[in-house]
Formats: C-alpha cells, sequence, structure tokens
C-alpha cells in the first residue's frame, strides 16, 4: 500500500511558515532563575514594605527559625522545579509525585508554625481583633509569594504544558512555601487560630490560584485549537 505524497501548495505552505526558534533551557536551569527571581523579590518586598523580624527571634531556636527558612525555601524551589518539569511535554510528574511533594509543602508549613507556637507564643491573639491581623499578614505574605509565581508561571507557559493546571498547581504550591519561609520569621503571631487560617489558608489559595490560571491557559488554547 502506497503512502500518498503531500501536496506541493500544502509543503509550500508548512515551509514557508518554518522560522527557527530558540531551544529550551534545562529544567534546573529555569529553576534557577525562578529561584533567583523569588529571592530578588522576596528582597524587594521585604525593603518596601519595611517587615522586620519577629521581636521574639531569641526564644526561637536557630534551627527552626533560619533553618526552617532555609529548608522551606529549599522545598519551595523544588515544587517550583516540579512546575517546570511538568510544563516540558513528555517529562510529565507522576500523579504520586505531585501528591508527595504538594503534601510535604503544606505538613512543613503546619508542622514550622506548630513547633514555633510551642516554643513562642508570640503576640497575643486579640479576640475581635483576629481578622484585621490576618489580613495584613495575607497581604505580606502575598507580596513575598507573587515574583515567584509570576516566574514560575511566565517559564511554565512558554513551555507549552500539556496539563498546564497541574503545572500551575505545583507552580503555585511552591511560591507559597517559598514566601512562607521567610513569612515565619517576620509574623509576630504564633497562635495557631492565626497561622493555620491565614498562614496555611494562604498556602492553600496560591495553590487553587496556579490551577486557575492553568485551567484558563488551557482553555485558551483549546479554543486556539
Amino acid at each position: 500500500m502506497s503512502t500518498p505524497s503531500v501536496p506541493a501548495a500544502l509543503r509550500r505552505a508548512v515551509e514557508a511558515d518554518l522560522q527557527p526558534v530558540r531551544p529550551l533551557s534545562p529544567v534546573w536551569a529555569r529553576t534557577l532563575v525562578a529561584a533567583a527571581v523569588a529571592a530578588v523579590g522576596i528582597g524587594l518586598v521585604l525593603a518596601a514594605l519595611k517587615l522586620t523580624l519577629r521581636s521574639d527571634m531569641g526564644e526561637i531556636p536557630i534551627w527552626l527559625s533560619w533553618g526552617c527558612t532555609a529548608l522551606q525555601f529549599g522545598v519551595g524551589v523544588a515544587l517550583i522545579g516540579l512546575a517546570l518539569r511538568e510544563a516540558v511535554p513528555g517529562l510529565g510528574v507522576p500523579a504520586r509525585t505531585i501528591a508527595v511533594a504538594i503534601g510535604t509543602g503544606v505538613l512543613m508549613q503546619v508542622v514550622v508554625g506548630v513547633a514555633t507556637w510551642v516554643h513562642s507564643p508570640g503576640m497575643p491573639y486579640v479576640i475581635g481583633r483576629g481578622f484585621r491581623a490576618g489580613l495584613g499578614c495575607a497581604r505580606h505574605d502575598l507580596a513575598l509569594a507573587l515574583p515567584a509565581l509570576a516566574a514560575t508561571l511566565w517559564l511554565v507557559f512558554r513551555a507549552l504544558p500539556l496539563r498546564p493546571s497541574v503545572a500551575g498547581l505545583l507552580g503555585g504550591a511552591g511560591a507559597a512555601v517559598v514566601a512562607d519561609a521567610l513569612n515565619h520569621v517576620i509574623c509576630p503571631m504564633s497562635d495557631l487560630r492565626h497561622v493555620l487560617v491565614w498562614h496555611t489558608g494562604l498556602l492553600l489559595g496560591l495553590m487553587l490560584a496556579g490551577w486557575a490560571v492553568g485551567r484558563l491557559w488551557e482553555r485558551r488554547g483549546n479554543l486556539d485549537r
């Protein structure tokens, strides 16, 4: 059975549309770019908002303060790396790995919050003022996360992911964990009502936001086709 030849007109149309493209950088290189943007962005936000360390830093062991800051930042960058790997067709991340990675990020944020509360109560939680304090903390956390989230999503969509919502979910989780790495030594409140509602709540919210942006990108791609 002979294979039909490509019509000459179609061949010419395809050849006319061919353009040189820049090869996609390796996942590790793009992860380093996102990590650098996150670090610079955090520094700029700290300077712009004049955020300072919590006043009870002396009561918190260094492994829990700066040690967990470094560990959370590393876990956040690893989540971003998974998002960028998921964005490359053919390099999709297995569902189990995604679940373990996101679960690790969320669990670490909760454990760090609980451990900090055990070592120091921080600023007292005042009934009736919790919403205002939480909203202010959430704004700081969001500002710290946005540079990493924006850089990650930009790099994700440049790679044309097959599952953009999954990549967005991982990117949102990574950006949130990176932000909490600093926010847990800035926020003066250790009360679990504050930590679990506002800090963990924002982490879950950024995961949802990354997933939603990915879904919108996916729908736009389907409409274009």
